[in-house]
């Protein structure tokens, strides 16, 4: 089994972060924007973790992707921001390039708000900001082609 923490909209919040980490021993971390220079900064923390991440709407100049499609064991995880696929107003565009780039998770953030649903053949998964006063993470567990998302306070 893998044990993915996912962060989102950490807006320099980085402390709560480190903790989970550090008390959940997460086997890998995704970060969904919003900064990403808080996850270089995991990155720096914690060297011999998998730390993958996308820019959002608010990282500026950065040079990380929008989308990564990560495998975990037989699931393809689709991770963006969500702000290029309007999500604030409609999950379907989303849940279209999720389904389109073959992932059967598809990982968000930008609307600050926690979210597990279904849309087609896509699971949409978005565990709310960990930072600018939101304070949750996602915990996505993965085995074989089966994963579970739980959304958890920082």
């Amino acid at each position: 089994m893998t044990r993915i923490a996912v962060f989102t909209d950490s807006h320099g919040d980085t402390e709560p972060m480190m903790a989970v980490i550090r008390e959940q021993k997460p086997d890998m971390v995704l970060h969904l924007g919003d900064y990403a220079r808080d996850a270089e900064e995991l990155c720096r923390a914690f060297p011999a973790l998998d730390i993958r991440y996308v820019r959002g709407n608010c990282d500026y100049g950065s040079d990380a992707p929008e989308v990564l499609t990560p495998v975990v064991d037989r699931v393809r995880i689709f991770m963006t921001h969500g702000h290029r696929y309007q999500v604030k107003f409609t999950l379907y565009s989303l849940a279209g390039a999720a389904s389109f780039s073959g992932a059967q998770l598809a990982l968000f953030g930008h609307t600050h708000e926690s979210e597990f649903r279904r849309v087609g053949d896509v699971s949409l998964f978005n565990p709310g900001a960990a930072g600018a006063g939101g304070h949750r993470w996602g915990l996505v567990t993965v085995e074989g082609e089966k994963f579970q998302c739980q959304i958890l306070e920082l």
